[in-house]
């Protein structure tokens, strides 16, 4: 009976401690985001980063299109259309995203700082769940544990790329599922775990796959009490083996819901170029590493790369080092947590080892993502040594001795910090080093993590166990992960939520007028790159995202998903593309505008904020057949436009250079340098050259680079600024530089690091009065559009000729399309292939 009362007492206390692991995250991050006046307890927003240029677009165009029943399987508001499988598999698919439903479209950012503070918490219950079964013990002090894990340096470097956040709350009950195949022999809890981790994030699931391989071995030699043969150990947990088989093989097989529609579209991206480099055993951080065990010494500013992010609290970095250094654990228990924590460590340390566990692909941005799976088994271990009672069992010299190991090593850390990155950054120069040697923690923060050491040290080592000095350790505890937080924020330009709401509804109000937000979707694009969503951001924004956020059939696109052959078109004939996970509308022409079908151009800062494009001849036409079997050349774009206007049947000189009268360079004065964004970095010596030139056709004038030597922040004509909207310096892509008449002369100047390659500078003229004539033979064989037509299903009708067999549709050539003409199936081709993919359909129409 007693043992029955002792049961029910312990049940009660461990509910409370549940809640408590909830509520106390919780609790933390509502202060936080109250200091840093977050919406709902400020003005400010999160819209900043991939927060604000992708979830937030991505998670609005979800709510809008289930709320207003427009959810298909395939988007025209994903560049120039996509499937949307890999995207909501990458970016939305938590039961946690539920909550936008809730908010309308411009309180969507309130709904994701609550999703971000719910996630955070949970991921302090799912903690406080994995210790309470996995020891076998209950008690206030496991919330130390579980909130360091929540308001871990993974969570405070990384917290606005929310996806990752659900990875950490399954992380313990995959852990704890382990544990029960080892113990019990059931694995039920891990292939649901482990299934749920996948389904939520599949990028996080695989490195979590990769981690239940190490545990689960870890485990199973954990078991035994002396070393044992690992032969011996395979026999003797035979079934547990077994048991771990099965278990992931159904969480794999179950997961493939999400993964093959996924994998499918990931390999239509541009991400799956291999590097040499990249699988090489080279390590990645020196032994300034440990300074990150100090708080305070990671922020936004150094997002892009920077050490692993290892705060748990100073608390439990002692608590690690009491661990080796306590008498009441064995040996051969150290070595065997040591070898955990090497091996976990070498995933971060060794560039091969890292590679793997990101997919094989080295991170751009935000590095060392798997970091919290060494945090994890730290704070796993740290708790093993908070159930020693050190206080009681271990003498003054072993507690001065954890003392003296903790200072020591922070103290290389901050010390190698201030020497390690400087010889890396001088002596192999590159992109990340300088970005390491920028994102070390200032030395004076070495006397902050000592104080805090000191002052847990003396608190842990007080031998009686009493509530009061639980909660104060509990207190220093929360204030250190709070006050981290608070600082790995700063650098963020914050988002106005005022200006959110005032400019979501004036953009929405502008698309309105081309009933770009009608029931039934359009098949005709806008390019609306001057909306006023942008200014909402601090930071820079660039308007890649907008199609998505309003749901309207755009051009360009940010993410992970974008499928290459899109960008890789769009690029060869001119388009800006900083790299794989961009293509902006930047770089259009008229000759672009038809083939990708824009029918309306906006702009909010015009009186009249709606033109119409004369370029537009629907979004399809009938073509000859040349314009299938045309190849289009890398880093060409003027003469891949030549070579499909000439496969059209344009006429001589509908794209006319101009005459180059006099080139000439000189020395850029200081004020002229001055005036290059800071981020555009050039090297060495700095000219200014000057074309003088002759327009030979009335029309737009546009610029290329061939060479890439034109800093484009810097162009003016006739001495007034033509710089773009969105910076591209060190990016081919064809610049606009104004309309002029035929016989003007112009300067055209610009900073450049090469002015002999500057003779290779091409300046072009698109006759207006021979582009509209071929626009006009292209409406006469225009695919008219049936009613019944939808976004995955286009019915129509079109007229074609001997020498325009084919109809061109400006649809990318993704996986699922058919065709038929004449209710007859007809083959659906690439047209305009670029050197590895292609863009658009062609069907036969014989």
């Amino acid at each position: 009976m007693k043992q029955q009362r002792h049961t029910l007492a312990e049940l009660r206390v461990s509910r409370w401690v549940y809640g408590g692991a909830f509520l106390l995250p919780l609790i933390i991050m509502c202060v936080v985001f109250f200091e840093l006046k977050i919406t709902p307890f400020g003005h400010r927003n999160l819209l900043f980063s991939d927060m604000g240029a992708q979830y937030i677009p991505i998670l609005e165009n979800l709510r809008h299109t289930i709320l207003t029943g427009q959810f298909h399987l395939f988007s025209f508001s994903l560049g120039t259309g996509s499937g949307i499988l890999p995207l909501l598999t990458y970016y939305v698919i938590s039961p946690f995203n539920l909550l936008i439903f809730l908010f309308s479209a411009v309180h969507l950012p309130t709904a994701i700082t609550w999703i971000i503070i719910l996630k955070i918490s949970t991921i302090g219950l799912s903690m406080a769940v994995f210790l309470r079964h996995a020891f076998l013990r209950s008690g206030w002090s496991m919330l130390l544990f579980s909130t360091a894990f929540s308001l871990c340096g993974f969570v405070a470097m990384y917290f606005y790329d929310m996806m990752w956040l659900d990875a950490l709350i399954w992380l313990p009950l995959v852990a704890l599922g382990l544990h029960r195949i080892v113990s019990r022999h059931r694995y039920g809890l891990y292939t649901i775990s482990l299934t749920a981790t996948i389904i939520c994030n599949y990028y996080l699931g695989y490195m979590t796959c990769l981690f239940s391989v190490m545990y689960f071995i870890y485990l199973i030699i954990e078991h035994q009490p002396n070393p044992t043969p690992f032969k011996d150990v395979w026999h003797m947990h035979l079934a547990a083996i077994r048991q771990f088989l099965i278990g992931s093989l159904l969480a794999g097989g179950m997961s493939m819901i999400v993964l093959i529609p996924t994998a499918m579209g990931m390999l239509l991206t541009g991400k799956n170029a291999m590097f040499v480099a990249n699988y090489l055993p080279t390590p990645l951080f020196g032994p300034e590493v440990m300074a990150q065990f100090g708080p305070l010494t990671g922020n936004y500013q150094s997002h892009l790369y920077h050490a692993p992010s290892v705060f748990m609290g100073t608390l439990m970095f002692l608590l690690l080092i009491v661990y080796f250094v306590s008498p009441r654990i064995r040996a051969v228990e150290k070595r065997r947590t040591m070898w955990l924590l090497i091996a976990m460590g070498l995933s971060l340390f060794v560039t091969l080892f890292n590679t793997i566990w990101h997919m094989f692909q080295q991170p751009a941005g935000f590095p060392f993502r798997n970091v919290f799976f060494f945090t994890f088994l730290a704070l796993t271990t740290a708790y093993r040594a908070w159930q020693t009672r050190p206080a009681q069992t271990m003498n003054d010299p072993q507690k001065v001795l954890a003392l003296v190991w903790g200072m020591g090593l922070l103290t290389i850390g901050f010390l190698s910090a201030q020497v390690i990155p400087r010889i890396w950054a001088r002596f192999l120069p590159s992109y990340n080093n300088d970005l390491y040697l920028h994102s070390q923690p200032q030395f004076h923060l070495l006397w902050l993590a000592l104080g805090l050491l000191l002052l847990n040290t003396m608190l842990l080592f007080i031998s009686e166990w009493r509530p009061i000095r639980i909660g104060l350790l509990g207190l220093l505890l929360s204030v250190e992960l709070g006050s981290n937080f608070y600082a790995g924020t700063q650098g963020i330009n914050f988002g106005s939520q005022t200006k959110f709401e005032k400019a979501f509804k004036q953009d929405a109000a502008i698309l309105n007028k081309v009933h770009a937000n009608r029931a039934k979707a359009n098949l005709h694009r806008i390019d609306y790159q001057h909306s006023e969503i942008g200014q909402a951001y601090s930071g820079a924004y660039n308007h890649y995202n907008d199609a998505i956020m309003f749901d309207y059939p755009g051009v360009s696109l940010y993410s992970s998903t974008l499928m290459e052959q899109s960008r890789v078109f769009q690029h060869d004939l001119g388009y800006f593309s900083a790299n794989v996970r961009r293509i902006s509308t930047q770089g259009y022409t008229h000759l672009t505008d038809t083939l990708l079908g824009v029918k309306y151009r906006l702009n909010a800062g015009n009186p009249h904020p709606v033109t119409k494009l004369s370029a537009y001849a629907g979004i399809g036409f009938a073509v000859p057949k040349a314009l299938t079997d045309l190849q289009l050349n890398d880093q060409s774009a003027f003469y891949n436009q030549q070579r499909v206007l000439n496969a059209l049947g344009a006429k001589r000189d509908t794209l006319d250079p101009v005459t180059v009268k006099s080139v000439a360079t000189r020395r850029a004065k200081v004020a002229e340098v001055n005036s290059i964004p800071d981020k555009t970095y050039i090297p060495g010596p700095r000219y200014l050259q000057t074309f003088t030139v002759r327009v030979n056709a009335t029309g737009l004038l546009h610029g290329y680079s061939p060479s890439n030597t034109l800093v484009y922040s810097s162009l003016k004509v006739n001495g007034k600024s033509a710089k773009p909207m969105i910076n591209a310096d060190g990016y081919r892509y064809i610049f606009r530089l104004g309309q002029f008449t035929k016989g003007q002369t112009l300067k055209i100047s610009y900073i450049t690091q090469e002015p002999a390659a500057g003779y290779s500078n091409q300046f072009v003229s698109l006759s207006q009065s021979r582009y509209a004539s071929l626009v006009t033979q292209l409406k006469q064989n225009r695919f008219k559009l049936r009613k019944n037509s939808g976004v995955s299903w286009l019915s129509g009708d079109v007229t074609g000729t001997k020498q325009k067999s084919m109809l061109y549709l400006a649809i990318p050539k993704t996986p699922g399309w058919s065709a038929t003409v004449n209710g007859q199936p007809v083959k659906v081709q690439s047209a305009m292939h670029a050197r590895s993919v292609s863009l658009s359909f062609a069907i036969t129409m014989e």
